[in-house]
C-alpha cells in the first residue's frame, strides 16, 4: 500500500487561514421545552464539583451535586445531595418563548423565557454552584434539600451483589443517614461515615490492617450549605422568600473533608462559603469565564465535509469530541481521578435501567468506587494532545505519589523483594477490592488473589511509567521526571528483575503471568515485554541515577522477544508465548501498537502489525482501543469506521448527548469516551521525537481545522480543505519539529 507524503518546510509566523468558521459555541445545546426528570439534566462542573441540572413539568429547577471524593463508608461514590428550586407564581411554566441553553464555552446553563432569565454555573475557582437571574414579576422562591439517605440501614445483599459483583462479602452492606440543620440564614446537611466495618474487614483480607495506615473513610464528611438573597430557613431542609422578589441569587457551597468531630466539619463549611456579596460575584463570574476561555483555547478540532449527508454525521461526531472535552473539564481536576464508570455524573435509575441497575438512587453505579487501571488510563491519554496538563495532575499524583509507597510496602511484605507491584484494581488508598483479593483467604498466601481475571496482571506499572515519560516529552517538566517518573519506573523494574526467574538463555521468564484479563495462566505476555522494550531505553537516555542505569543495562539484555507466530505465510504478533485459557475479549497482541508504540507509521516491520490487526474481526466500543491502533498503523478506513461507530454510541435516552454507553461498564462510559477522542487525535497527529506526522489516518475528503499539542512543549495548528493543506503553523515560533503530511 503506497503512502503519499509531503515534507512541509515551515517558516515561523506563517498564518492559518479561516476558510470556514467554527467554534465551541457552535455546539451549544439548546432545548425549547422543559425536562421531566434527572435524565433531562445538563452537566456543569469545575473539575472537582459537578452539578446536573434540569427543569420539570412544574417549572422547578432541580440539580444533583457530586464531587470526585465524596465516598460513603464502603467507598462508594455518593452524591452530595439534590436541590429543588420552586417559584410562585410559576414563571418557568407561565411564560412564553422558553429555552434552555448550555453554553459550552462558558460552563453556564441559561434558562429563559419572557418572564425569567436564570443562569446556573459551578464556579471554576470555588466549590459552589450559583443560581442567579431575574423575574419580570415578583415571585416567592423556595429552595428544598431533597434527602433520600434518611435512615441508617443495611443494604439488600442481593442488590449489592448484582451491582458490584461481590458475592463473597462476609458482612451486611450498609448505608448511613444524612444529617440536616439550620445554619444562620442557610440550611446545611452532610453525610458522615461513622461505621468502620468495611475498611477494617477489607484491610484484614489485604493483610494490611496492622501497617499503620489511617482509615481514609472514617469521619469523611460530605455536605453542603445553601444560602439565598432574600431567603430564610423555614426548617432544616427548606429556604423560603421573606417576601416576593424579582432578583434571584442562590449559592450552594460544598465541602468534603475528614474531621475529628462533626462540629469541626460544620465550622469548616461555614468558613468556606463566600457569602452573597454581588460585587464579589461579578468578579467571580468574570474569572469563571476567563478559565473556560483559556481551556478551549489550548486546543481544538473542527471537521466537516462538502457532502451534506456525510457532513450531518461529521457534525454529530465533532459534537461528541467537544462534549467529551467539556465533560473532562467537569470532573478531571478533583482530589481523586475520574471514575471510568460514570465520572461524577451518574444519575438515578428510578425511571429506566442502566445495564443491570434499576430503581436506584444516583448513589448507585455498576462496579462501585474502586479504580481499574485498564479503564482509568484511557481517560487521560488524550489529555496530552489536548494540552490539558492540569487535568493530568490528579492522575499522576494518584499513582506516582499516593499508591507507590503502598505498593512498595505490600511488595516487600508479601514477596520479600524490593520494587512495587501494582494491581489492576484498587481502592483509592491502595487496597485490593475484597472480591478480588478474596474475602475468604483459606489456602491463599498473603497478597495472592484467586480472581482469574487479575491475579497475575501487573501491566499497570510499566504502562504508567511509559505515560509519565510521555508526559515529560510533552511538557519538559524536569522536576516531575526526576522526582516522580524515574523513581516510579525504578520500583517497577526492580519488581520484574527480582520476582521473575530467567530461562535457560538468561532471558526473563515472566510467569506466573497473564496477558491482560484474557489469556490466563500464561508465560511471557506481549504487553509486559513490549513495555520493557520501550520503557528501558527511554530511561537510559534520561536517568542520572547510576543504580537505575545499571539495572536498565542489565535488564535490557534480558528482555525476551515479543512472541510471534506464522499464519497463512504471514508473520503475526502473538498475545502471549503460552497460555492455558482465554476468558475475556481483549487484544493484547496489539499492545506493541498502542499503548507502547513499537509498531506504527514510519517504523520498522509495519506490515507485521498491520497483518496482526487484520487477522481477526475487532470490536470497538468501551475500553477496546481498536480505533487508536488502526490510526497508529495508518489504516484510515478502519480508524474512520471505528470513529463513526464510537462517536454515535451516545445513549439516546438522555437529553445530554455526551453520555456514552452502557457498554461493559456504566453510563456515562468514560473509557469509551477517552478512546473516542484519542482516536480522532491520533488520526490527525502522531509525534515521535522530532517528527510530527499530520493526517496519517484522516480521510482525505474530510475537511478539518485543528490545534493539537506535540512533544517538546509545542503545538501544531493546521487546516485541510478540499483535499489540500491550506495552512500549517507551529508554536512556539522557531521550534524545529519536522512536519510530515500524507495518507496511506
Amino acid at each position: 500500500m503506497r503512502k503519499r507524503r509531503w515534507i512541509l518546510l515551515l517558516l515561523a509566523g506563517c498564518g492559518i487561514g479561516h476558510v470556514y468558521a467554527q467554534q465551541v459555541s457552535d455546539f451549544d445545546l439548546t432545548f425549547t421545552g422543559r425536562g421531566t426528570d434527572s435524565w433531562s439534566s445538563l452537566p456543569l462542573g469545575n473539575g472537582e464539583l459537578s452539578a446536573q441540572a434540569w427543569t420539570n413539568n412544574k417549572g422547578e429547577i432541580q440539580f444533583y451535586l457530586a464531587t470526585t471524593d465524596s465516598r460513603d463508608g464502603m467507598d462508594n461514590p455518593i452524591k452530595i445531595g439534590k436541590i429543588t428550586i420552586s417559584f410562585e407564581p410559576g414563571i418557568l411554566v407561565n411564560g412564553t418563548g422558553y429555552s434552555e441553553r448550555l453554553l459550552l464555552d462558558q460552563g453556564i446553563l441559561k434558562i429563559k423565557n419572557n418572564l425569567a432569565d436564570i443562569e446556573l454555573r459551578v464556579d471554576a475557582s470555588h466549590p459552589e454552584i450559583i443560581v442567579s437571574g431575574s423575574s419580570k414579576v415578583p415571585v416567592k422562591i423556595s429552595v428544598t434539600n431533597n434527602i433520600w439517605r434518611n435512615e441508617t440501614r443495611p443494604w439488600n445483599k442481593k442488590e449489592y451483589v448484582e451491582e458490584y459483583g461481590d458475592n463473597q462479602i462476609p458482612f451486611a452492606p450498609f448505608m448511613e443517614a444524612d444529617k440536616t440543620m439550620i445554619a444562620g440564614e442557610g440550611i446545611l446537611w452532610f453525610h458522615r461515615n461513622e461505621n468502620g466495618v468495611f475498611w477494617n474487614e477489607l484491610m484484614k483480607v489485604n493483610d494490611m490492617l496492622d501497617e499503620g495506615m489511617i482509615n481514609p473513610l472514617k469521619n469523611r464528611t460530605s455536605g453542603a450549605l445553601v444560602q439565598g438573597a432574600g431567603l430564610k430557613p423555614l426548617n432544616d431542609s427548606m429556604l423560603v422568600s421573606r417576601s416576593p422578589q424579582q432578583n434571584i441569587f442562590i449559592k450552594t457551597t460544598v465541602l468534603v473533608k475528614q474531621t475529628d468531630a462533626a462540629n469541626d466539619y460544620i465550622n469548616e463549611l461555614e468558613k468556606l462559603t463566600t457569602g452573597l456579596d454581588k460585587k464579589k460575584e461579578r468578579a467571580a463570574l468574570a474569572a469563571h469565564k476567563r478559565w473556560w476561555n483559556d481551556y478551549w483555547s489550548r486546543s481544538y478540532v473542527y471537521f466537516n465535509a462538502d457532502d451534506k449527508a456525510v457532513n450531518d454525521t461529521l457534525q454529530l461526531l465533532n459534537r461528541g469530541y467537544i462534549l467529551q472535552r467539556y465533560v473532562n473539564a467537569i470532573g478531571a481536576r478533583g482530589k481523586l481521578p475520574v471514575k471510568f464508570n460514570g465520572s461524577t455524573l451518574v444519575l438515578d435509575t428510578y425511571r429506566q435501567a442502566i445495564g443491570r441497575v434499576s430503581g436506584k438512587s444516583a448513589d448507585v453505579r455498576l462496579w462501585g468506587g474502586a479504580y481499574w487501571w485498564q479503564n482509568t488510563r484511557l481517560i487521560y491519554y488524550p489529555m496530552l494532545a489536548s494540552g490539558d496538563f492540569d487535568q493530568l495532575q490528579t492522575f499522576i499524583r494518584f499513582y506516582a505519589d499516593e499508591l507507590l509507597p503502598v505498593m512498595k510496602k505490600m511488595t516487600k511484605k508479601f514477596y520479600g523483594i524490593n520494587g512495587a507491584r501494582f494491581m489492576e484494581t484498587t481502592h483509592f488508598w491502595g487496597a485490593w477490592r475484597g472480591g478480588d483479593i478474596s474475602w475468604n483467604r483459606t489456602n491463599l498466601q498473603p497478597g495472592m488473589s484467586n480472581n482469574p481475571y487479575i491475579k497475575d496482571l501487573i501491566i499497570t506499572g510499566l504502562e504508567m511509567g511509559y505515560f509519565l515519560l510521555d508526559y515529560y516529552s510533552y511538557t519538559g517538566d524536569e522536576k516531575m521526571l526526576h522526582e516522580k517518573a524515574l523513581p516510579f519506573i525504578k520500583e517497577i523494574l526492580l519488581f520484574y528483575d527480582q520476582f521473575y526467574p530467567r530461562d535457560a538463555y538468561g532471558k526473563l521468564l515472566i510467569a506466573p503471568a497473564q496477558s491482560l484479563e484474557t489469556y490466563i495462566e500464561g508465560v511471557n505476555p506481549t504487553p509486559d515485554i513490549a513495555g520493557l522494550k520501550v520503557v528501558i531505553p527511554r530511561v537510559m537516555q534520561l536517568a542520572q541515577d547510576t543504580a537505575l542505569l545499571s539495572l536498565c543495562r542489565k535488564m535490557e539484555a534480558e528482555i525476551p522477544d515479543i512472541p510471534t507466530k506464522e499464519k497463512n505465510g504471514k508473520k503475526l504478533i502473538s498475545p502471549v508465548l503460552a497460555y492455558k485459557k482465554i476468558i475475556n475479549v481483549e487484544y493484547p497482541e496489539l499492545y506493541p501498537v498502542f499503548p507502547f508504540r513499537i509498531f506504527g507509521v514510519n517504523k520498522a516491520d509495519l506490515e507485521v502489525a498491520v497483518n496482526t490487526f487484520k487477522e481477526k474481526s475487532r470490536t470497538y466500543f468501551g475500553w477496546q482501543q481498536t480505533g487508536i491502533q488502526a490510526a497508529l498503523l495508518g489504516l484510515t478506513d478502519s480508524a474512520a469506521k471505528v470513529m463513526k461507530i464510537n462517536g454515535l454510541a451516545f445513549d439516546k435516552r438522555f437529553r445530554f448527548p455526551g453520555f456514552w454507553g452502557p457498554n461493559y461498564d456504566y453510563t456515562p462510559d468514560q473509557c469509551h469516551a477517552g478512546n473516542y477522542i484519542n482516536t480522532i487525535q491520533t488520526m490527525l497527529l502522531q509525534a515521535e521525537g522530532n517528527k510530527v506526522f499530520l493526517l496519517p489516518a484522516w480521510p482525505k475528503e474530510w475537511n478539518v481545522k485543528f490545534k493539537l499539542h506535540a512533544p517538546g512543549n509545542s503545538q501544531v495548528e493546521a487546516e485541510w480543505k478540499n483535499g489540500k493543506m491550506i495552512s500549517v503553523k507551529k508554536h512556539p515560533a522557531g521550534n524545529d519539529a519536522e512536519v510530515i503530511i500524507g495518507f496511506r
